[in-house]
């Protein structure tokens, strides 16, 4: 099987350094703009995007692994239903992902003022353990606040509640107890509306729970892989 991962809003692939030590035929790639090349607007632009990427490249038995827009974008190649996809594993996300209007004119206030990334918007990784902390810091404020408004938007125009049933194939779903930006509610709806759908909930584990409890998270990742 081919692992593709794929990273949430404002980051790269350097968030899955664990996972691309861990496991064998893996990919971790950065969506367009993140940040080279031009940025896409939408989920479903993504989707194609990352559809193209694994034709062209005659990738097979793919599975697909993703953390918030990255989930919503793995979801998304799914109801496409152009590729084979073979799973999905589902970190900290949900079926609707809408993002506090607040958070979007703030951020999109310092957009147009030209400032960096807040510290604030950096507090999601507090529980990640250096130098990967740091690593993903840096990636996110190489990116600019514009990306991450932009990946935000993309988030917040997301919505497969009414198709989820359309989602045939087996799905885990992963999310950390203390996840406030997609919180548990989320992970449980899913279950409950995908066909083929288990969850597993991570003690202690906030929205980067992948990055936070690495071991663990892996382990859930190899077993799902393991009965497909």
């Amino acid at each position: 099987m081919t692992l593709i991962f794929l990273h949430g809003s404002g980051c790269n692939r350097v968030v899955w350094e664990y996972q691309q030590l861990h496991f064998d035929n893996c990919l971790a790639l950065s969506f367009p703009g993140h940040p080279e090349g031009n940025e896409l607007t939408s989920v479903s632009q993504m989707a194609r995007w990352l559809v193209s990427y694994i034709e062209d490249r005659n990738l097979q038995d793919v599975v697909l692994i993703g953390h918030s827009l990255g989930s919503a974008v793995a979801m998304q190649v799914a109801l496409l239903n152009i590729i084979d996809i073979k799973g999905l594993v589902l970190i900290g996300t949900g079926a609707r992902l809408k993002v506090m209007t607040q958070l979007l004119d703030s951020l999109s206030a310092i957009v147009d003022q030209g400032r960096d990334v807040p510290v604030y918007l950096l507090s999601a990784n507090q529980l990640i353990l250096d130098p990967l902390r740091t690593k993903i810091n840096s990636s996110i404020r190489h990116n600019g606040p514009r990306v991450m408004l932009n990946d935000f938007y993309a988030c917040d125009k997301f919505d497969v509640i009414d198709y989820l049933t359309e989602i045939t194939i087996p799905v885990h779903i992963i999310v950390g107890d203390k996840d406030e930006m997609t919180p548990l509610k989320y992970a449980v709806y899913l279950q409950d509306h995908l066909p083929k759908a288990e969850v597993t909930i991570i003690e202690g584990g906030t929205h980067m729970v992948f990055a936070e409890q690495p071991d663990l998270v892996n382990n859930i990742i190899k077993n799902f892989l393991a009965n497909l």
